[in-house]
């Protein structure tokens, strides 16, 4: 639930100062008299830490060579997890494209525009263009696993974990009610992951002695780089020059 300011309600009408001075009057009555002992809530959440077995696991590799090195282990994990993202960050320019066309249409109605030819400083064809190239990493990093000798469509720990992480993203941009540059904000905390995600992975395939992945994932990191520059420079237009659109 959104916070809204002293007197005034969520629609945005003022509130009389006697309501004002009621609701104060309720805090104060309903607050605790003492500070909430959180201490016995932190020492179950402990427990259940403790007690707890791991998220997953990851399915051996056929290659014999990986199944002996802990770091190719660990790198399997992360190709599980970048796969995971991509997979994703597709799906979230899919549903980015329909909130754009959905809006733009609202917006050049009035002028007779289509839904592709508004003014804004990218059109639909960029976020086509994104969601390809997001694609594209979802099938590079698939091969990588294969040639790996593992299992692109399993679900490793931390492919597990991310899944979880980014349902709340693909909620926010799904949504019905929200506006163009709302769900550009939440794009841009995926891409901000995914840019950290792959510089992390290119590292790791260094370490487990894959020059040639780690070269293509610098080339992925620096697609992703220039999806960061593009939705950030969209969204900063968008609340400069926009306000009171429902693109805003």
């Amino acid at each position: 639930m959104e916070p809204t300011a002293v007197g005034a309600n969520r629609t945005g009408a003022t509130l009389a100062p006697r309501q004002v001075e009621q609701m104060l009057e309720a805090v104060s009555e309903l607050s605790p008299l003492i500070p909430i002992n959180m201490l016995p809530l932190d020492m179950e959440r402990q427990a259940y830490i403790n007690e707890a077995e791991s998220v997953g696991s990851i399915p051996q590799p056929q290659n014999k060579r990986a199944q002996q090195s802990a770091v190719m282990s660990l790198f399997l994990d992360k190709l599980g997890e970048r796969i995971a993202f991509e997979r994703t960050g597709t799906r979230l320019y899919d549903a980015l494209i329909t909130k754009y066309l959905a809006l733009a249409n609202v917006e050049n109605a009035a002028a007779g525009q289509g839904a592709e030819e508004g003014s804004r400083p990218y059109d639909v064809a960029t976020l086509r263009q994104i969601r390809e190239q997001e694609l594209n990493h979802f099938l590079l990093l698939s091969k990588c696993v294969q040639k790996l000798g593992g299992d692109p469509t399993a679900q490793t720990p931390c492919a597990d974990v991310t899944a979880t992480a980014s349902i709340g993203l693909m909620q926010v941009v799904t949504d019905p009610r929200t506006t163009l540059a709302q769900c550009l904000n939440t794009v841009l905390t995926a891409e901000l992951t995914d840019n950290a995600g792959w510089e992390m992975l290119g590292e790791l395939a260094t370490q487990a002695g894959q020059p040639e992945m780690a070269e293509q994932f610098t080339a992925a990191l620096e697609t992703e780089a220039e999806h960061l520059i593009t939705i950030r420079n969209w969204l900063q237009s968008l609340l400069a020059g926009a306000a009171g659109s429902v693109a805003v």
